[in-house]
């Protein structure tokens, strides 16, 4: 299951990234800085749910695709 949420992570990241880089660009702030940051916040919410999911040791496919929804 590690494949498919890190491929998901992934996603997550790229397509959140790239509208920031318009914005990074107006305010001022470097292309990267402002896409690494914002990938990074989004990819973090994913994370924090689902490591709430994980307190029973155990994620269902039905968690990690909850996790996704709302991250």
């Amino acid at each position: 299951m590690m494949k498919p949420i890190l491929i998901r992570l992934t996603s997550v990241f790229v397509a959140t990234a790239i509208p920031n880089i318009g914005v990074g660009a107006a305010v001022g702030v470097e292309v990267w800085r402002a896409s690494v940051m914002s990938g990074a916040i989004a990819c973090l919410a994913v994370v924090q749910s689902l490591a709430k999911s994980y307190r029973d040791g155990t994620l269902t496919q039905a968690e990690v695709d909850k996790a996704f929804e709302e991250g």
